[in-house]
């Protein structure tokens, strides 16, 4: 690296505030000068789900007791991932995307945002069908490969997807459809 360049940007990293009318640029910094957004993550914990005392999910049952209630309810499609540590107790929960009557978009990147913030071991994704019907459709086991896949990248394992309808549930991982 050129020394002279790097004692011209000694200052590279110090925050400087945008110029505007009130905040002309500094007088060290051209006025041509282009800005870079420094921005910072926060996880924010929006509420509290009452649930019974549960040492660890051992099995799609867990999850869809503590789910079923907050998806049935919804007259549109939720996908909640559900977040776990090393010995599968929950470490929060994330409704990651609220769609409508019959379709809820999602992308990986949306699904694993939290649990990486959450420094998440695995994952269970969960979702309502307003219809009743918890048949999966094409597009839910699309996501599911995708997701499963990024997990494996991720080294976050998706442990399962547990779609929950008035007529029953479907389990992934109980139907063997996981990889």
């Amino acid at each position: 690296m050129n020394p002279k360049r790097a004692t011209q940007n000694r200052n590279l990293f110090t925050a400087i505030e945008p110029e505007t009318n009130e905040n002309p640029a500094p007088a060290r910094v051209p006025a041509t000068a282009k800005y870079i957004p420094v921005y910072h993550v926060e996880l924010v914990r929006d509420r509290l789900i009452k649930v019974e005392p549960r040492p660890s999910i051992h099995n799609p049952d867990d999850v869809v007791a503590i789910l079923q209630e907050e998806l049935l309810k919804s007259d549109r499609e939720k996908l909640v991932c559900v977040m776990l540590n090393a010995k599968n107790r929950i470490i929060g929960m994330d409704i990651v995307s609220v769609g409508s009557l019959t379709a809820s978009i999602a992308h990986p990147r949306e699904i694993f945002k939290s649990a990486i913030l959450k420094n998440a071991a695995s994952i269970l994704l969960s979702h309502g069908h307003p219809s009743g019907d918890p048949a999966p459709s094409r597009e839910d086991i699309q996501l599911t490969e995708r997701v499963a896949k990024a997990g494996e990248i991720l080294g976050i394992r998706l442990l399962d997807h547990i779609i929950i309808g008035e007529l029953g549930t479907y389990s992934f991982s109980n139907a063997g459809r996981l990889p």
